[in-house]
């Protein structure tokens, strides 16, 4: 693969590597700059590596020039929670995922997360959405406050970037009030997508309003046989208009590959990489 023809900062998603030096050992050969592990995966659990492996982990990615990116647990956790003792424990979760982070990487990282979403209780009419309605301010609170406490502790080396899953009303303005404080934003191309193949127009406009705090790119492809995170090149995403966006940006985003396992990320490289030569841009 030409380099030319290929994001200049590129990382694939680690699920099911045997472990984070495979990982780093398998990004080196394979024309990866760095790797993006997701710490929803057990066995890559920040407690699960004492100082001596983290820095062994940071030595041999700065050897191997290789820069790290985070994706914090999403489908299980989330920061509109209100009740206090969950809450507190998912805030110190994530800020352990952030040490590490830290302790491993040897110059400024990511750690993509997901807003969540609060309980949903709709009524005998229809209204799905009634109860968010009616408490929006206390999950709109809670969201930002526990955005904010992630931003300052990342802060100046590990940027928290809320990743288009899920968004609503209640999201969206909460990005619009954190973006002064430092969130940046992690643009997951298929996720603009509705099932229709429809742009949904409000999320879209967030990006092209504030580009240039997209931090991450999540790129995959989408099937109606198989739904998201398939070979980019085997599903139905017209890539173009996000391209388009991302190659006026004024810095270049991490572009990470979430297609499992590993062999099909690489296969979705090599892809995107045609699909880049195809449209000229440059990333």
């Amino acid at each position: 693969m030409k380099d030319m023809h290929l994001p200049a900062r590129r990382a694939y998603h680690v699920i099911y590597d045997t472990s984070l030096i495979d990982a780093l050992q398998y990004a080196s050969s394979n024309s990866w700059t760095g790797i993006a592990p997701d710490l929803g995966v057990p066995r890559f659990s920040p407690e699960r590596f004492l100082p001596k492996m983290r820095a062994e982990l940071m030595e041999m990615s700065s050897t191997l020039s290789l820069e790290w990116g985070f994706h914090a647990p999403g489908d299980d956790l989330s920061l509109t929670t209100t009740y206090p003792p969950v809450r507190l424990a998912i805030i110190e979760y994530m800020k352990q995922i952030i040490d590490f982070a830290r302790d491993v990487s040897d110059s400024v990282t990511n750690l993509v997360v997901h807003a969540g979403l609060p309980p949903s209780f709709g009524t005998a009419g229809g209204e799905k959405d009634a109860f968010l309605k009616s408490n929006h301010e206390l999950y709109l609170q809670t969201l930002c406050e526990n955005l904010s406490e992630l931003i300052e502790y990342g802060r100046p080396d590990v940027h928290i970037a809320l990743e288009n899953h899920a968004w609503n009303h209640m999201v969206r303005e909460a990005i619009r009030t954190l973006l002064s404080a430092g969130l940046r934003l992690c643009l997951d191309i298929p996720k603009l997508y509705g099932p229709d193949l429809g742009i949904k127009s409000e999320d879209w406009a967030i990006f092209q309003e504030h580009k240039n705090v997209i931090e991450v790119v999540h790129v995959h492809d989408w099937s109606k046989k198989h739904g998201s995170h398939q070979v980019v090149g085997t599903g139905s995403i017209d890539f173009e208009p996000s391209l388009r966006l991302l190659a006026g940006l004024h810095s270049p985003a991490q572009y990470v590959f979430e297609v499992r396992p590993r062999e099909s990320a690489q296969n979705s490289l090599s892809n995107f990489s045609r699909i880049l030569k195809g449209t000229g841009f440059s990333l």
